[in-house]
């Protein structure tokens, strides 16, 4: 059993019906290309998925796996896929500059001026509490990253 088997096996993916409640209820199939259920289904045929720029798609909200009248959890599936396409090389670009950005000011995303303008006249401080305005913790944070090599890894993977 190759190792996209094994990923799609160990979420259950097996039990699989086919019903579609996964990619009926999939809040990010509404805006891309990804079909949950066609996903995983190919990887659990053998078809190796790891260089699909679908993988990517899913937010990982659960939905999925919480309609599954037979308990699939197809969440865990893509995650375990992506972990595969990792290893392979195959990680897209525009997750990096998130990543490196976490790393760098503690936030993936930092927020627009707009944004912060907004949040001044509804009353909210500029900034929500997170790392990015908790220096110590963002020590943290940076030291996992480094202990686990998590940059590298994804450097060496962009596609």
């Amino acid at each position: 059993m190759n190792p996209v088997e094994k990923a799609a096996r160990d979420s259950n993916v097996e039990k699989c019906v086919q019903c579609g409640k996964c990619t009926a209820g999939c809040p990010s199939g509404r805006q891309s290309r990804l079909r949950t259920r066609t996903l995983v289904q190919m990887a659990y045929q053998g078809q190796d998925v790891t260089g699909l720029p679908e993988l990517w798609d899913c937010t990982t909200c659960y939905n999925c796996a919480e309609r599954c009248p037979k308990g699939v959890n197809t969440v865990d599936a893509i995650i375990l896929l992506r972990n595969l396409a990792v290893q392979k090389g195959n990680f897209p670009r525009i997750h990096l500059s998130a990543i490196e950005n976490l790393y760098n000011t503690g936030n993936g995303f930092p927020l627009s001026p707009e944004v912060a303008q907004i949040r001044a006249i509804i009353g909210l401080k500029k900034e929500p509490y997170d790392v990015s305005t908790a220096p110590e913790e963002l020590e943290k944070v940076k030291k996992i990253l480094d202990i686990t090599g998590f940059l590298e890894l994804v450097r060496g993977g962009t596609t």
